[in-house]
């Protein structure tokens, strides 16, 4: 931390320290503790989007009954932040947050590169098995995105997101995530569950309405399409979305938040921090990303099998990988 916190700026460095022992605690989560706690991250999100869709549904620019793209945009944007909220007030481990939480530990040296890795991996892996949980829950054991308006707006939201060019994906990562940890900074800073709450709201209020891309909301939502559309939405489709997003995220939740407020506070070793968070991003991209899209592709010409084949193949790779990580350390 900083040798003279009266010359920190905007004493930030009460908040800086207490990320980064939040950070801490999660490097030093049992694989099995971080695998559940991403699941239940990866839910909460997953039915902040369903709030979200059915609070919107009918105003859906193109599909509802009463079209108005605004007051859809804002009726989405309204609800979805129960997601995040119930994440940061019930205690869940949302990796788009551990990019800027678990690095603050890096940077303050409380953690190291195979640290954040192992988080990250382990995070990533439990909110993806909890997106894909709550897409099957939504579909086919609730029926409730299987048919009607729920569905074409499902769907027409998951083809939108597959069809985003990736470098206009990786932008709209960046922003999303940037505004998803300003949410979890204030919420950190402020003193009551009440002020916890609307500090929370607000932000993501705004990245939902904007339309930035959220990789975890993502996961629910593209998978979701894929069951509601009996595949005509594709795993391989799935990919072209979340790569750059992750990608996005990663740069968004760092660079904008955690690196930022870690540099009022000390800024001390900056360059190497910098090429230290490549690294990790590098090895997290190719590990939990390209290789599961390899994955999907190699899955791909087997039809409708894939649809279930895809995600269970690679929900064991990621608990696989977390344990393997785990133990290297």
């Amino acid at each position: 931390m900083a040798q003279n916190n009266s010359l920190v700026l905007y004493d930030v460095h009460e908040t800086v320290d207490v990320c980064s022992n939040v950070g801490c605690v999660k490097t030093k989560a049992t694989p099995s503790r971080l695998l559940f706690a991403g699941f239940m991250a990866g839910a909460y999100i997953a039915f902040g989007f369903i709030f979200a869709i059915v609070a919107s549904a009918s105003f859906h620019p193109k599909l509802g009954t009463f079209p108005n793209l605004s007051l859809f945009k804002l009726l989405l944007g309204a609800v979805f932040p129960v997601g995040l909220i119930a994440v940061l007030l019930g205690g869940a481990d949302l990796w788009t947050g551990n990019a800027h939480i678990v690095t603050l530990s890096k940077m303050t040296g409380r953690a190291s590169v195979k640290d954040v890795l192992y988080n990250w991996i382990g995070s990533y892996t439990g909110n993806f098995v909890g997106s894909v949980f709550l897409a099957f829950l939504a579909v086919y054991g609730t029926g409730l995105m299987a048919g009607g308006l729920f569905k074409d707006v499902l769907i027409g939201i998951g083809n939108y997101k597959v069809a985003l060019t990736p470098w206009k994906a990786l932008w709209l990562g960046i922003g999303c995530n940037w505004l998803v940890n300003v949410a979890i900074w204030l919420y950190i800073r402020a003193k009551d569950t009440a002020g916890k709450v609307i500090v929370t709201w607000f932000p993501i209020f705004a990245f939902v309405a904007i339309g930035f891309e959220h990789s975890i909301a993502n996961m629910w939502a593209i998978s979701a399409s894929i069951f509601a559309s009996d595949g005509a939405i594709s795993w391989v489709q799935f990919f072209h979305n979340i790569i750059p997003v992750t990608i996005g995220n990663a740069i968004g939740g760092f660079l904008f938040v955690g690196f930022y407020h870690w540099y009022l506070a000390d800024g001390r070793n900056a360059i190497k921090e910098l090429i230290d968070f490549v690294e990790v991003l590098a090895l997290f991209v190719f590990i939990m990303v390209l290789i599961p899209a390899g994955i999907a592709y190699a899955l791909s010409g087997l039809g409708n099998i894939a649809t279930w084949l895809v995600p269970l193949i690679i929900s064991v790779y990621g608990v696989v990988m977390t344990y393997l990580v785990r133990r290297a350390l």
